[in-house]
């Protein structure tokens, strides 16, 4: 045994340390690998300073496309959580940002921005929100809002039923604008009422019109004489669609002035029907492309609620007027039926991101997109109340 010398010097741990390695070492025989030393890294090299660089600018974060308009959305944020106590009444009307803006009305601009991708992205969900918050705060046109977030969708899947308890509070204030919300709220409650189209008689390559619903076209009918623009625009291409070129024109004029899409059809038929064979009207009438593009809005719910059947249907008009990419489209929709032989719901959801056009196949962000030449509508029904400063400031696409 290997006695350790034992002293009155100061116990260090250390050494006692490495005596037992030294005593474990030799009892076992063994030799211990050789630790590696830990070295200090090199300073670095100094490099000299350039002293004309001290005195430049701070680089600077790129700050928003538009500083006037974020500090104009700033301030609507801002006095949209104000308590509202000072809420006009007078009839509702497009609103400015001012320094005498009542909370609600900056709730129900930003609901209006954020539906329609005006100077901020599109945002349904955030759009419900300022919807509520105006409605909390007593805006009259409140109900609307909510009303096509219902229809359309914001934040949930479209619940038309939802959406009539508050076009009851709209017709209140704007008895227009309550029958044309009706008359969306029953297009997507009963597609299937609707007479079905037969195969569209050839004019001069011109489709025959497909038959309405004489209960939508009445509720239609009731909005436009009550001074709904884009009523008067949707009946005009009702009976543009029926071949009245004269009322058809009648409904786009009235309304021109207040829609921006019913300006644009009046523009369009006058051309049409001056440039036409001996300058009638026949050329005006829907092509077989306009049928496909009306379609396709219903199928992927571009400015109105997502309807498929009123999809297939249109893409059926369109078809059986020569358009090939209307019938692909409803050879692919028919593939995949669902197992009681209708209509695949989830199977349309995926044909409606999918361009039929020569790229054929993909995305529709992918390729290029069908220009809307045609007939037009305006985003939404709420779309007229939208400030005319604010229209020309979209930052993001519609969806």
């Amino acid at each position: 045994m290997i006695a350790l010398p034992l002293t009155r010097r100061r116990f260090n741990c250390g050494h006692v340390a490495h005596a037992l390695a030294a005593v474990g070492t030799a009892f076992l025989g063994l030799a211990l690998p050789a630790l590696g030393s830990v070295h200090a890294l090199p300073s670095p090299a100094e490099a000299p300073i350039e002293r004309s660089s001290l005195h430049a600018a701070s680089p600077r974060a790129p700050g928003p496309d538009h500083p006037d308009r974020e500090k104009k959305l700033q301030t609507l944020r801002r006095t949209a959580q104000g308590d509202g106590a000072a809420m006009r009444k007078q009839r509702p009307s497009a609103v400015r940002v001012t320094s005498d803006m009542t909370p609600a009305d900056a709730a129900w601009l930003l609901g209006l921005l954020a539906l329609h991708g005006l100077a901020m992205p599109a945002d349904p969900p955030q759009a419900q929100h300022w919807f509520e918050r105006a409605q909390m705060l007593g805006h009259p046109l409140a109900p609307a809002g909510l009303a096509w977030c219902q229809l359309s969708g914001c934040v949930a899947a479209p619940n038309p039923v939802a959406a009539m308890h508050w076009i009851a509070l709209v017709r209140r204030t704007e008895p227009g604008l309550a029958k044309y919300l009706q008359w969306h709220a029953a297009k997507a409650l009963a597609p299937m009422d609707e007479p079905r189209a037969a195969a569209p008689a050839r004019d001069a390559g011109a489709l025959a019109p497909p038959p309405s619903s004489p209960t939508l076209l009445k509720l239609l009918t009731e909005a436009s004489r009550a001074g709904n623009a884009q009523a008067r625009n949707e009946l005009g291409l009702e009976y543009l669609a029926a071949g009245d070129f004269e009322k058809a024109l009648a409904q786009f004029q009235s309304a021109s002035t207040r829609s921006e899409a019913a300006a644009a059809n009046a523009s369009l038929l006058t051309s049409r029907i001056q440039s036409g064979p001996a300058g009638g009207a026949r050329s005006a009438r829907y092509s077989a492309a306009d049928w496909y593009i009306e379609a396709r809005r219903y199928h992927q719910g571009d400015g109105v609620p997502a309807n498929y059947t009123e999809a297939v249907r249109l893409y059926q008009i369109a078809a059986s007027s020569g358009d090939p990419q209307a019938r692909r489209m409803l050879a692919l929709i028919f593939s995949r039926p669902a197992p009681d032989g209708t209509v695949d719901v989830t199977w349309m959801q995926q044909l409606a991101a999918i361009d039929m056009g020569p790229g054929g196949g993909l995305p529709a962000g992918t390729a290029q997109a069908v220009a809307p030449q045609g007939w037009q509508r305006d985003p939404s029904p709420l779309y007229e109340w939208v400030p005319a400063e604010w229209r020309t400031s979209a930052t993001a696409t519609r969806r």
